[in-house]
């Protein structure tokens, strides 16, 4: 019988395939990327990373599995230590200023993921929290096989080509598939149909981040806050 996780994963490819030929990901590749943008992609995924770990959390809270309550409890807090040393150590490496600003792909994949972790189907919610490991870990195996020597973003193409980031993402994997056997073929077609959402979310993630897109460009006049 044939996995759900090759069946969505066979289903999302194409827009892999079109995130890894990004021009973001093409260029920190080749090491061209700027550093404005890829400063812009660090704060943007500061922001999506706590309401990621915090989805994380709440889907752990309501699983009854024990190994699988682990993982997500394990995997949020991991991604916590991730915000305080890579993030930490990327935003040294390449002098980071904040700007205060957001993509619309930013806020529309965290709010998507909040929804999906405390009000969907359990089933659903997992499905839609593991296209973020998944894609970022095929993302960052085919950027370390063609990366050009002494590449200036070593940092993070390390941490998400690493073998225990792809273990969890393994783990991530068969979690999806156990609890996938024994549910409903709606609720599957549900959790099919989510993980797809993500993986296209991941797309407009990084093209947000490298065109630079801010969420609301108009500027508010005579506003005054009570």
């Amino acid at each position: 019988m044939t996995k759900l996780s090759e069946i969505v994963w066979r289903k999302s490819e194409h827009v892999y395939q079109d995130i890894i030929n990004q021009p973001f990901n093409q260029e920190l590749m080749s090491g061209a990327l700027s550093k404005e943008r890829f400063c812009y992609y660090i704060e943007q995924d500061s922001f999506y990373l706590k309401h990621y770990a915090n989805a994380l959390a709440m889907i752990a809270a309501r699983l009854q599995n024990v190994e699988h309550i682990k993982h997500f409890l394990e995997a949020s807090l991991s991604i916590i230590d991730e915000q305080q040393n890579l993030h930490s150590l990327l935003k040294k490496e390449f002098d980071f200023k904040e700007t205060g600003n957001l993509t619309l792909a930013t806020l529309a994949y965290t709010n998507y993921l909040r929804y999906m972790s405390a009000v969907e189907p359990l089933e659903v919610a997992v499905a839609a929290a593991l296209p973020c490991p998944w894609v970022y870990r095929e993302v960052g195996l085919y950027i370390a096989r063609n990366s050009i020597y002494n590449n200036p973003f070593a940092s993070w193409i390390k941490n998400y080509s690493g073998e225990e980031f792809a273990l969890g993402v393994e783990k991530a994997i068969d979690i999806f598939d156990d609890i996938s056997e024994q549910t409903t073929k709606s609720i599957r077609q549900q959790m099919c149909d989510a993980f797809y959402k993500c993986t296209v979310l991941e797309w407009y993630f990084w093209r947000d981040a490298y065109e630079m897109r801010v969420f609301d460009n108009t500027k508010c006049i005579n506003v005054s806050v009570v």
